[in-house]
């Protein structure tokens, strides 16, 4: 699940940066530019999200007495 929301992610700020270059060179539109930066955007934030409930559930293991 970490391993394909990471690869989403990736592929996500890629085609982003790929409209952008497209859309400098004059041959993207700026609607598709940022519709895959709001896809980005969206992406990062479900990481950020994964990322706090592991460290959330880290932190909770770690304060189980033994």
């Amino acid at each position: 699940m970490l391993e394909n929301t990471l690869a989403n992610t990736i592929a996500a700020g890629r085609a982003s940066d790929h409209k952008a270059q497209a859309l400098i060179a004059g041959k993207a539109d700026i609607v598709d530019v940022v519709t895959a930066v709001a896809e980005t955007e969206v992406a990062i934030e479900s990481m950020v999200s994964i990322r706090d409930k592991v460290i959330q559930a880290y932190q909770e293991i770690m304060q189980m007495p033994i």
